[in-house]
């Protein structure tokens, strides 16, 4: 049987582990062999892949889209599967107010390199990670994240057969730390109603701001989901449920987007009610 190839982006972090560990499981279910190749911006290998591509710098998109595509041409290379994993961005304020300077800067590290990839490299799936950024706990903090969230919904939205999102709940990564990091800096000296109301309702908790935002990021997505899944009990979503979101599309799931909170999982073929201003950017 002939080899397959995945390209994950970011193969270090919580969500490219988990795509290697899927390409894995289901290589040995189904018999098919992939090849996993994943970039680093260091020099380390990436745990789990077959070959690491280092010092991808996507601060520098350009020049790491032209080093991956040098990496694939000597190896003679071509990849089927494109797993798009980096999300960083300017964020601690409401998206309401996102500057327009700080979309396009965004776009620059979470997105443009993924549409650069797959215009040159021609895979056929190519996949990237959402969030729920248009629910009213994460409108208060999440920036100009939610816009290029927001886009690559869009993007996939518009060619389901090869484009595909896993929308997944708040999980613990190296993000998710830095986020935290970052909103307590901000929020303190912030004047924004909304995010002066969640740091007295962290005061008043008495719980460190790292325990208390986890724990209010759970609670708000509890409310906004747990009638969908009557019987089914919330819990915080984990790696392994990526990994489970990736293994439904690689059995063929149709859908552009495959929502999941813990044990709870969907899918849809649109974007979501949202606000005027963040439908209109």
């Amino acid at each position: 049987m002939s080899e397959s190839l995945a390209l994950i982006v970011g193969g270090s972090g919580a969500a490219g582990q988990s795509a290697i560990q899927a390409f894995k499981e289901y290589s040995a279910k189904t018999g098919q062999n992939w090849k996993i190749i994943s970039t680093t911006s260091g020099e380390t290998q990436v745990l789990g892949a077959d070959q690491t591509i280092p010092f991808i710098k996507l601060e520098e998109p350009n020049e790491a889209v032209t080093n991956i595509q040098k990496f694939l041409t000597k190896e003679n290379l071509k990849v089927d599967y494109l797993i798009y994993t980096p999300a960083r961005g300017n964020l601690g304020y409401p998206v309401s107010e996102t500057p327009d300077k700080d979309i396009i800067d965004t776009a620059k590290f979470c997105f443009d390199p993924m549409l650069d990839l797959e215009k040159k490299l021609s895979p056929k799936i190519t996949l990237g990670y959402s969030a729920y950024y248009y629910l009213p706990h994460l409108l208060t903090f999440y920036g100009s994240l939610a816009y290029i969230k927001k886009k690559m919904e869009e993007w996939a939205v518009q060619k389901p057969e090869s484009r595909k999102i896993i929308r997944a709940g708040t999980f613990f990564s190296q993000s998710v730390r830095g986020i935290t990091i970052i909103l307590q800096r901000l929020a303190k000296s912030s004047p924004h109603p909304d995010l002066q109301k969640l740091m007295e309702e962290q005061k008043a908790s008495g719980k460190k701001f790292g325990d208390f935002f986890i724990d209010y990021i759970q609670s708000k997505e509890n409310e906004s989901f747990a009638k969908k899944f009557p019987g089914i009990p919330y819990r915080i979503t984990e790696a392994n449920d990526l990994k489970i979101a990736l293994l439904k599309i690689l059995e063929g799931e149709k859908a552009p987007i495959v929502s999941l909170v813990g044990d709870w999982i969907w899918t849809e073929d649109k974007l979501p009610e949202m606000p005027e201003y963040l439908k209109n950017r």
